[in-house]
C-alpha cells in the first residue's frame, strides 16, 4: 500500500507544492518588468513632447522679423559724431 501512493505521487507530476511557488515568484518579476517598461515608455513620450514643443518655440524665434527703424541720414551723422566723441 506505501508502494503504491509513493508511486502514484511519482508519476502524477506533482513537485509537492513547489512548482505555484516558483511560478509565483516568476510572475511577480513579470509583472514588475512590465511596470518598469511602461514607466520608461511614458518618460520617454514625454521627453519627445516637451523636445517638439521646444523645437516649435525656436521656429517661431527664427521666423520673427524685426522690423529696422527708418533713420534719417543726418540724424544718424549727427550719432556718429557724437559717439565717436565720447569714445576720445
Amino acid at each position: 500500500m506505501l508502494c503504491g501512493g509513493i508511486l502514484f505521487a511519482f508519476l502524477s507530476g506533482k513537485s509537492a507544492g513547489r512548482k505555484k511557488e516558483r511560478l509565483g515568484g516568476l510572475n511577480k518579476k513579470i509583472k514588475e518588468t512590465k511596470k518598469s517598461i511602461k514607466k520608461t515608455e511614458k518618460k520617454k513620450r514625454e521627453t519627445k513632447k516637451s523636445l517638439e514643443s521646444k523645437k516649435k518655440n525656436l521656429d517661431t524665434i527664427k521666423k520673427k522679423k524685426y522690423k529696422k527703424k527708418k533713420v534719417a541720414k543726418k540724424e544718424a551723422e549727427d550719432f556718429l559724431k557724437n559717439f565717436s566723441k565720447e569714445k576720445k
